[in-house]
């Protein structure tokens, strides 16, 4: 059986600022298995590594990511001083150290991000990872060894029917939300060769029970706090 997988959710974000290079150096502080990051493209291109499309939640700039260059970008404060950083310096950062999540917030930056990997020569060790069934096929097409998983907040069909789709996109990964997974949802996949990791979980008594149902593993704000008992 394969080691149950923390993956610290935005880096170590309950206790550094998230999706910033601290972050990503407190989760492998702490012994992560994998680190998972969010990227969206700047207005000249670039590839930040940011969750939302707007800056003011996790910065102190105003209006969206793709309106403002990568000048501008870097010198806003991301909690702590911090810098927005760009997806080449988290994957120098972590360097292949553990399997490194990249999510997809737009789907038309699959090239720019299968690119870099690829600079990187870090294909293996990456996750391409998107709610969007058009990033996970194209990544697919574009990074071909890397693996890639579908995420998914709501159940709107049958498991099987999410579980053929996961395969028809070339995911080898299902990500539901924990509220959604299910004894079934499990099933299904292992029935497909597929592995399951179940997202956000910072409770205890909730990793606990998502680990009784046979999931692979769990994204966490808090990684040093939720390994399960094998």
């Amino acid at each position: 059986m394969s080691r149950f997988e923390i993956v610290a959710h935005r880096g170590a974000s309950a206790y550094e600022p998230e999706n910033t290079l601290r972050a990503v150096r407190k989760a492998l502080e702490l012994g992560a298995d994998a680190i998972e990051v969010d990227v969206r493209r700047s207005k000249d291109g670039r590839i930040m590594v940011i969750h939302d499309d707007r800056l003011e939640r996790t910065t102190n700039g105003t209006g969206y990511v793709r309106d403002h260059d990568l000048t501008a970008l870097r010198k806003l404060d991301a909690g702590q001083g911090e810098r927005i950083p760009l997806l080449e310096e988290v994957l120098t950062t972590v360097a292949g150290a553990v399997p490194l999540l990249i999510e997809i917030k737009e789907p038309p930056t699959v090239a720019a991000v299968s690119e870099i990997v690829k600079e990187e020569g870090l294909e293996e060790r990456v996750r391409i990872i998107s709610f969007f069934d058009d990033a996970v096929r194209s990544s697919a097409q574009l990074l071909p060894v890397a693996d890639r998983g579908l995420l998914v907040a709501r159940m709107e069909d049958h498991a099987e029917h999410l579980g053929t789709r996961c395969v028809r996109l070339g995911a080898n990964w299902m990500m539901p939300r924990y509220t959604i997974l299910t004894e079934e949802l499990v099933r299904v996949a292992r029935a497909l060769g597929l592995r399951v990791l179940a997202w956000t979980i910072d409770d205890p008594a909730v990793a606990a029970r998502a680990a009784s149902l046979g999931v692979d593993g769990i994204a966490t704000n808090r990684p040093d706090l939720l390994r399960p008992p094998l």
